[in-house]
Formats: C-alpha cells, structure tokens, sequence
C-alpha cells in the first residue's frame, strides 16, 4: 500500500501563540489511559494515527514500534501527563528487494518497483521521491529520495526537497526509486513521521529513529529521514535524535517547541535540518487539507487514504480526477502525480478556489492514464 497524498505543505506559517504557553494542552481526550512499556511492544495504529493517552512512560531498554494503519497516517502520541521515553522509539522502514519496493516507516512513503527484463523500474513515492534507473551511481542510476535534503549520490534521478520546518502538517520521509535489471532492485522506503505532546512535560533520555532504508544495490537509492517533533511546556534529558537517510536518502526533519528548554541536552544527529521554537500547537484548527476524491469514475470517501488503480487493457486512457480542497481561505495551486508501478511519473498542475464563500471547493483535472498498470494518485500544494 502505498500513501494517498492528502497533504499540503506550508511554505510559512505565522501563529499567534502569546497565551498558548499558559492554556497549552495537548489535546489528548486520555480514552487510552496510561501507556507502560514494560516489554518490546508493537503499537497497532488507529485509522487517524491519534494515540491518546494520560501518561506515557517507556521502561529503559524497551523499544516501541508501530504497525502501520489503512490510510498510512503519521504517528500522534498524545498525552494529558507526563511523557518519559527511556526506551527507544523505532519507526520501521525496510530495503527494498528484488520483488517490491521497501516500505515507509508510517506516515513514510514505499519505495519504488525493480524492474525485469522487459519492464522498466518504477519511481518511489512521496514528494521527494526517487526515479528508477539504472543499477549504479551515474547520472542515469536510481535516485535516492528527498526530504528536508535532496537525495545524495551522482545520480540526476534523486527528489527534490519539500516540507517547512515547523513540520505542520506532519509528513515522512520519501522512497527511492528502484533499479532496471534481470531483475531489479526496489527502491527503499522512506522514513516514518511521529508527533509526540504532553500537557506537562516530556523526558527523554533514549533513542528516537525515524531513518530511511538503505541501497541494497549498486546505487544509491535509498529512502530519505522522516520526521519527529516534540511539544510540550518542558522538554528534557539527553537522548538522541535520529533522521538520517541512507544510500543516497536525503535528511528528514525534526522540531522541537518548547517554552522551557533548560533541562533539554538532546543529541540532534543532524543539526541542520533540525529548528527549535516555543509553537506550543498541535493541530491547527481548521487544518487545510488536500483530498482526491474521484479518480478515473470510482468515488473516494474523504479521507480514505491510499488509492491505487488500474485500467484494463481496452479501457480509454483518457479520464478526470477531482481534487477537493478545504479550510484554505485562498487560491491554492496544486500538483498532481501520477506514479505507475513501472515507468516515469506523470504531472499535472491546476488551482482550486477555496474561499471562505467557497469551502470545500473542488476541481477537474484531466489526465491520461496509463493503461494496464498500477497506478497511484498523489496531490500537493506549496
């Protein structure tokens, strides 16, 4: 399954947040109770990727990781308590193989298809994601995915960067591209997204990891870092912080906003793409949001999540894709990608009015769609 971008990126946001730091609350409704990580546990995501707890505390050498939900959404850890975090936090990403891409961590993005003997490898996915290519380091080998950091290598088949650094909305890290060959080597995915609030406080002493998978080839097709941020009144301890692509992977992100950082001695791995602020907010409200809603006649349910279709063969390659936008107040210029398991992705660009007279609005898109191929739609706004 590979992430439905409803999604929009920032390029600034400016928040009023004088009072915040006073009335600050995580938003947690607490319906989980206490977390208590006693044992390695794997947390089950609900389909909104919302965790609400009153306290949070994970026991010394204990790690936590996440089993990815319908939608792949980015992982929120709220909590009206305190949160100490003495064990790692693990958000999961694999290599790819020679039969599929590697998956994102969630809220990452998979990574892209190998290729065979008469068919080409496919793009990884996400905003920043790789080209397929060939299996080597030239300007026509696989290019690693993008975040924060274009992707590394000598590849010109590497993504772009994307995002903002206050990291609203969340968002992971993108996929590599995969490799042509007898077979080739799937892209890898991305790294995951995790948001972690507390009321009061967050302690953190251990490990968190939200790393890019690896080249497993010749080339550098690695996914890049995904995303962390931390909100909370008080952040503290010495833990480490980790985004990291790989194999050619561009950087993720990390945030951390806090209005009292005097006890906080955390390890940021990579400093130049990691900002600190006193943006004591969660969720905006109302968030701006980017829907497909209609793609080739099959109806999508806001907020579904991924959607990947194909045409048969005899179908007309000729269809429309209706894009919803809400809560925007603005004109909004989007972008939508089409990524086929196999072959170059294909761009469209148009603008919706979503004024407040106007709320949702929607627009038609038309595109050509390739015929017989697993095809995913993806939409952005800068």
């Amino acid at each position: 399954m590979k992430p439905l971008s409803q999604l929009l990126f920032l390029g600034a946001v400016a928040f009023s947040f004088s009072a915040a730091a006073q009335t600050f609350t995580s938003g947690s409704t607490g319906s989980a109770g206490p977390l208590i990580v006693t044992v390695n546990t794997n947390i089950v995501l609900p389909p909104n990727g919302i965790l609400n707890y009153t306290t949070v505390n994970i026991a010394p050498n204990r790690t936590v990781t996440f089993m990815r939900n319908e939608a792949n959404t980015p992982v929120y850890i709220l909590a009206t308590g305190n949160v100490t975090i003495a064990g790692p936090i693990i958000l999961g990403r694999s290599n790819g193989n020679n039969v599929k891409g590697g998956e994102g961590g969630p809220g990452g993005f998979d990574g892209g298809s190998p290729g065979s003997v008469s068919i080409p490898s496919g793009a990884g996915y996400g905003p920043g994601s790789g080209r397929g290519g060939l299996n080597n380091n030239t300007a026509d080998g696989a290019g690693g995915g993008a975040f924060a950091t274009a992707g590394g290598g000598g590849s010109t088949r590497k993504g772009a960067s994307y995002g903002n650094a206050l990291l609203i909305p969340m968002i992971g890290g993108s996929g590599g591209g995969g490799t042509d060959g007898t077979p080739g080597r799937g892209g890898a995915g991305g790294g995951g997204a995790i948001l972690i609030a507390s009321t009061t406080r967050i302690d953190l002493t251990a490990d968190i990891s939200a790393e890019g998978g690896g080249s497993v080839s010749s080339a550098q097709n690695g996914g890049s870092g995904g995303a962390v941020r931390l909100v909370a009144p008080v952040v503290a301890g010495g833990g480490r912080i980790f985004v990291r692509g790989s194999g050619g992977g561009g950087l993720g992100r990390i945030r951390i906003d806090a209005t009292d950082r005097s006890q906080m001695n955390i390890v940021f791995y990579n400093p130049e793409v990691t900002s600190v602020g006193s943006l004591l907010l969660v969720f905006p409200n109302p968030l701006p949001r980017l829907d497909i809603i209609e793609a080739a006649g099959k109806v999508i349910p806001e907020g579904s999540g991924s959607q990947t279709l194909q045409l048969p063969f005899g179908s007309s390659p000729n269809r429309t894709v209706r894009i919803q936008a809400r809560d925007f107040n603005a004109q909004v210029p989007i972008t939508l990608v089409l990524t086929p398991d196999h072959g170059t992705p294909i761009t469209y660009t148009s603008t919706i009015r979503n004024t407040a007279g106007n709320n949702p609005a929607t627009v038609d898109v038309n595109i050509v769609m390739p015929i017989n191929e697993q095809t995913t739609f993806h939409v952005y706004s800068k």
